[in-house]
């Protein structure tokens, strides 16, 4: 089980990362830690299209509903960080499931 500090580095660091917590607080609390100039998207709703982040925000993070056709059995919040590239060259995304 990754520590606290653990999941933190790994979600600032570049790549893709997902983990997996015990509560929708606990998630929130951790990407605040790891990215505390994002900005927090409006809910996404299963159905509906899901809030878009801003033009020109590089760093955002949603709470998203279970998705099991695309992996996520569980609830989550979809994070990115682009503020220092994309996919592939610095860039940071993934999902904290709780």
């Amino acid at each position: 089980m990754p520590t606290e500090t653990d999941i933190v580095n790994r979600i600032k660091a570049p790549g893709r990362y997902n983990v997996t917590v015990a509560s929708e607080a606990e998630a929130r609390r951790l990407l605040q830690l790891a990215m505390p100039d994002a900005v927090e998207l409006p809910p996404a709703v299963l159905g509906q299209p899901y809030p878009q982040p801003p033009p020109g925000c590089k760093k955002w993070y949603q709470v998203h509903p279970p998705e099991p056709s695309v992996g996520h059995n569980r609830p989550h919040f979809k994070y990115e960080d682009w503020s220092r590239g994309k996919k592939g060259t610095g860039g940071s995304w993934g999902h904290v499931e709780f």
